[in-house]
């Protein structure tokens, strides 16, 4: 078992838009009531004072999963590029179409005599 803390301190910290003042912690334990011994530790160590928490949630996890960024974040970036890929086409062949009928043979012609 996995045990994390997700701890929020009292107030808006320096700015609540970017969420000053919370954390996530993790805590090394084998049950769950070293779990909470541990997260008073904490607690008692480094959350009084200024630092006095307005709240305290305890998790417990069985299963965690990593994802691999790269792998994340070039789904995203494949999408994009074939989202421009397809934009670009799209305006190169609107442009083939304008300048075909701008040069039209017939039209050519005609502009010739």
């Amino acid at each position: 078992m996995i045990y994390k803390a997700y701890l929020k301190q009292s107030g808006e910290g320096c700015d609540y838009t970017i969420g000053c003042g919370q954390t996530v912690i993790s805590l090394k334990a084998t049950s769950t009531e070293e779990a909470v011994e541990e997260l008073y530790r904490e607690i008692e160590e480094n959350y009084t004072g200024e630092s006095e928490l307005e709240s305290c949630e305890l998790y417990f996890i069985d299963k965690v999963v990593v994802y691999d960024n790269d792998q994340l974040y070039g789904r995203s970036r494949e999408a994009k590029d074939k989202a421009r890929r397809e934009l670009v086409e799209e305006f190169e062949r609107l442009e083939f179409e304008r300048l075909k009928a701008k040069y039209d043979k017939n039209n050519f012609l005609c502009a010739i005599h």
